[in-house]
């Protein structure tokens, strides 16, 4: 009786304990696989080397991540993907199963059952961490996928007697070029093979090492997807391979495939360590088990279940990246060279979006990681003899956005003592970077570092100005941070004054940071059309870049005038409903009022309340945030992941804390949304939270306790959370106006006043003739804003000296000319160089307020929709964005001229730009038509341009001969260069096409 009753009870436990959810289990990959989310519901394990993942055809941006929930069509499984970056690349090596006759043929979207391609629904699909299963409906074989660090596993389960296939396709990619591939059968259970391919994971190599766990009885390798007879290896541009099985009803087939970067025995070695003798069912438990460890570290008890679903996705999403780079013997690729450390090398940083919040996630609850991730980023100087990346993806920096970025985690790491790193090694790689005057992003114009070490801030010259402005400064301030941590006196007082340099940008009428041009004065800036927004701000973002000052909020406030002004500033742009015309950025979501949390520059927003002593409103605004950008469903993310940044920011603002300036060792209390929550740190303590009177409507804090102590700061340290101990909020549904509202409730000195911002760099010299065109003779008049400055001047284009050729009363050309010119002033640095081009031509001898220009097809998102610029005599940069260009994509450009009278024509001349990395692409021709009356048309030219065969970036003049010609009207067609070329990660699809003046002679 007694062993029955024991059974009886043992029995009991174990069902409860069955029934009992784990936090593993409130994880939902395909959170962020709608929308613009672009994360992936595939398989992986934390900060693994694989992801894999099924990939539809990529169609466009919301495909970056090589699957979207609005698809019902699967080609395949691939094993590498970005999570949820704004950027596309990778889908490496793809692996599909069908029935059939063997065949490496995908078919198409619109009959995919003339390829390997099967439909599939979402009702028989399933998505946990680490583990991801699909039921292919056109063929019925059930796919599960599971992976390790460097291994991906497949199972697969037929459901009748019958003779399959397995596909390789190393051709697969997401916007990339490939170059080569390679597919060759060792025996009858495994096969190898490569892709090389160019994109935003530079120029690389993946290998592969296949394993089935049984014996296939066929194999057939193509090129271009025609047979290949009788070989067992194949390299060539477009190799596959298929290999057919007998299998009976119900049996399931395994397949482990190892990946490396490095070489073929490297990927064997992967596997030997990985997966030789392990089973999928072993590799999936290892793999949870890996999960349950880290999602684990955080426990939390929220109000409703889809809450906690958010939660621990958001912890899943942040323990995805950075990646595993390096094999299991130490070996990894850096910018196409092998090196070798004896610590883990990882990579895919998206450190313009991780440093504000993930990074200092990691120096809480992943210490260890912390430390491998900062030796990884520093060896990029000390062992690979690069500088420090901005956007790194596979070992490659593709300089996607702008700044030194990187050294924020790093300096947050040294200032928090994160163990294993050369803390000296590593201050002299932030050193290198902030200096560094090469990386410049195709996206975001010149980094402009040359100019900014002499400003303290970047010229409004150059694109995106604010912004690399103010992270610029942010940066320097955490340099200046770990220099007063190691004594470096001279250099703290240094980059603490360059952190200073956006003063300089501040508009006190409208409050926004506003871009400063070299000569000292300050373009208007329409915050009505994103034009002006997009060239002088990341993502055209004035409101998050007007209010990134993280790490001199106190003196910021002062500029506006006080905390109560700064706060006013802030209800502003929450209030501001105002529509803005022209083309918005494709990466700034989630609005309230202006204020985007899609965009992650303004992450920091919601807190800033707190500095200006009105805490209250940071309490209601993070509830809100939290409240409609996250959901529990496919769409559940305003924006891009950005690999774990929007998962943080939901995770600390959970929490009840954010770390608003990483570097200064301070969490911003806002106002939590969970229950409860234990933080498990690595020494064995526990952080805990506790919420009194948690509740929908109880989002306003009455009172916070820290230890059993009374808390009135708005604000933890690191050092206390990292102590253990416990936050203990009292809540309440109306506003408590007296708690965290003193000045000495947020860290940092208070500021009265700021001094007035002293004058470094002589102005640089500017010339009323803005124009670049003339007609006969020109008259040039140069001023500088610096009365007491000496300019000089050169026409012919070389660099102007202290000893060159003085401006007195005016320059008088009668020739097209490269005039230069620079100012000297005692005491201050000598001016930037003044340059511009003056270009004789007969289109400014016209008469007045000719010619005019006629499209017949309006500018699409770029330039104004009339084509006046095209006519305005003004050229345009090299940056697309600079509001001069005119963009077309769905139409040629068509045009039609009038000179205002019959003139002698000879010959036509435009302005296009070509920057492949962004999908613009010069024309592919142009035909010219003459007309006198408008009625009679003659076609006097037609000339075709060489194809594009390598990624450029250049301003192209062409030059149309007409021969000799009277006309008064010309019509001109210039034709889209169409789909782009196969070596173009954006094979097919139409770019754009950007052209600035046309003019004649």
């Amino acid at each position: 009786m007694m062993r029955n009753f024991i059974a009886f009870i043992l029995s009991t436990f174990m069902i409860i304990g069955c029934t009992q959810k784990e936090n593993i289990d409130y994880v939902n990959p395909m959170i962020g696989t709608d929308g613009i989310g672009h994360t992936f519901p595939g398989a992986t394990t934390p900060f693994g080397m694989v992801q894999l993942s099924p990939s539809n055809e990529f169609k466009n941006w919301n495909w970056c991540a090589g699957y979207h929930y609005s698809d019902s069509i699967i080609k395949g499984f691939a094993h590498t993907h970005f999570s949820g970056a704004g950027l596309a690349g990778l889908g490496d090596i793809l692996v599909m199963p069908t029935v059939g006759k063997p065949s490496t043929s995908a078919g198409t979207e619109e009959h995919p059952e003339n390829g390997y391609r099967s439909r599939f629904s979402h009702d028989k699909e399933v998505a946990k961490a680490g583990y991801y299963s699909v039921n292919l409906l056109d063929d019925n074989i059930d796919v599960e996928l599971t992976a390790t660090p460097r291994v991906g596993f497949h199972q697969y389960t037929f459901h009748k007697d019958e003779e399959v296939n397995v596909v390789f396709d190393p051709t697969h990619h997401l916007m990339e070029t490939i170059f080569g591939t390679s597919v060759e059968i060792l025996d009858d259970h495994s096969l190898r093979g490569y892709k090389k391919a160019d994109g935003e994971a530079g120029k690389r190599t993946v290998y592969f090492y296949a394993e089935f766990t049984k014996a296939f009885k066929a194999s057939l390798l193509t090129n271009n997807d025609q047979p290949k007879s009788n070989i067992k290896k194949l390299e060539d541009e477009r190799a596959k391979a298929v290999v057919t099985f007998d299998v009976k009803s119900g049996e399931k087939l395994g397949l482990k495939v190892a990946l490396s970067n490095v070489s073929y025995e490297g990927a064997k070695k992967n596997f030997e360590a990985e997966a030789e003798d392990k089973t999928f069912d072993q590799a999936l438990f290892q793999a949870q088990q890996l999960w349950r460890e880290k999602l684990n570290k955080i426990e939390v008890e929220t109000l409703n279940e889809d809450d906690k679903a958010v939660f621990m996705t958001g912890m899943y999403h942040s323990f995805i990246s950075p990646n595993l780079l390096s094999d299991v013997d130490g070996n990894y690729v850096v910018e196409g060279k092998v090196f070798h450390t004896d610590y883990p090398q990882y990579s895919n940083y998206s450190t313009w979006d991780t440093f504000r919040a993930l990074h200092p996630l990691f120096t809480i609850i992943e210490k260890e990681k912390t430390g491998e991730f900062v030796n990884s980023l520093i060896s990029r100087k000390t062992v690979s003899e690069m500088e420090l990346p901005i956007w790194e993806a596979i070992g490659h920096d593709n300089i996607c956005m702008i700044g030194y970025n990187t050294v924020s985690p790093i300096a947050d790491a040294i200032l928090k003592d994160i163990p294993g790193i050369d803390v000296n090694t590593a201050y002299q790689t932030m050193l290198s970077a902030s200096n560094y005057l090469g990386k410049h992003s195709p996206n975001y114009d010149v980094n402009g570092m040359e100019d900014y070490l002499k400003f303290y801030f970047v010229p409004g010259e150059i694109g995106s100005s604010v912004s690399k402005t103010t992270e610029q400064n942010y940066y320097d301030w955490t340099i200046a941070q770990v220099a007063h941590k190691l004594g470096d006196v001279k250099n703290e007082k240094l980059y603490l004054e360059r952190s200073k340099g956006y003063r300089a940008l501040f508009d006190k009428k409208s409050g926004y940071l506003l871009p400063k041009m070299s000569d000292g004065m300050v373009p208007n800036v329409s915050t009505k059309t994103w034009d002006d927004l997009v060239k002088n701000y990341v993502s055209g973002n004035i409101w998050a870049y007007s209010m990134y000052v993280p790490h001199d909020v106190k003196a910021y406030m002062s500029m506006f005038g006080g905390p109560q002004q700064f706060a006013q500033k802030i209800d502003d742009i929450l209030a501001d409903t105002t529509t803005i015309g022209g083309a918005q950025h494709v990466d700034i979501s989630g609005f309230i009022g202006k204020y985007g949390h899609g965009d992650e520059p303004g992450h920091q927003i919601p807190y800033f309340y707190v500095y200006a002593q009105q805490p209250w409103k940071t309490q209601k605004l993070v509830h809100q945030v939290m409240d409609e950008f996250y959901h529990n469903d496919p769409d559940g993310l305003v924006n891009n992941e950005d690999l774990g940044q929007m998962s943080a920011w939901y995770l600390f603002s959970s929490l009840g804390f954010y770390p608003v300036t990483p570097g200064d060792l301070n969490y911003i209390i806002g106002s939590p949304k969970v229950k409860s929550a234990t933080v498990h740190l690595e020494d064995g303590k526990t952080f805990k939270v506790k919420v009194n009177n948690a509740s929908k409507e109880n989002v306003y804090i009455k009172s916070v306790k820290l230890n059993g102590k009374t808390l009135d700061k708005a604000y933890i340290t690191h050092n206390q959370i990292m102590e253990g101990g416990e936050l203990v909020f009292d809540m309440q549904s109306t506003p408590n106006k007296e708690w965290g509202v003193t000045e000495e409730a947020t860290p940092g000195k208070n500021v009265a006043s700021i001094p007035e911002v002293k004058q470094r760099v002589t102005n640089t010299p500017y010339s009323s003739n803005t124009e670049n065109f003339f007609g006969t003779s020109l008259n040039i008049k140069l001023y500088c804003n610096n009365k007491d400055a000496v300019i000089r001047y050169t026409l012919d284009g070389s660099e102007p000296t202290g000893s060159s050729k003085k401006y007195v009363n005016g320059i008088r050309i009668n020739r097209t000319s490269t005039l230069k010119a620079k100012a000297f002033q005692k005491g201050l640095i000598d001016s930037k160089t003044f340059e511009h081009q003056y270009i004789k031509t007969l289109s400014a001898r016209l008469g007045k307020g000719f010619p005019k220009i006629q499209l017949m097809h309006e500018t699409e998102d770029y330039g104004a929709t009339d084509g006046r610029q095209l006519i305005d005599q003004k050229l345009a940069s090299d940056a697309f964005a600079d509001g001069k260009w005119n963009g077309f994509i769905k139409n040629n450009l068509e045009a039609i001229l009038d000179l205002g009278q019959v003139t002698d024509v000879k010959q036509l001349k435009y302005n296009t730009l070509s920057n492949t990395y962004v999908w613009i692409f010069p024309p592919k021709s142009i035909t010219v038509w003459t007309s006198t009356d408008q009625k009679k048309w003659k076609k006097v030219a037609t000339e075709t341009y060489d194809v594009v065969d390598s990624h450029e970036h250049k301003i192209i003049t062409n030059s149309v001969s007409l021969g000799n010609q009277k006309a008064r009207y010309i019509k001109v067609e210039i034709q889209n260069y169409g789909g782009m070329p196969k070596w173009h990660g954006g094979a097919g699809q139409t770019p754009f096409l950007m052209v600035d003046e046309i003019f004649v002679n």
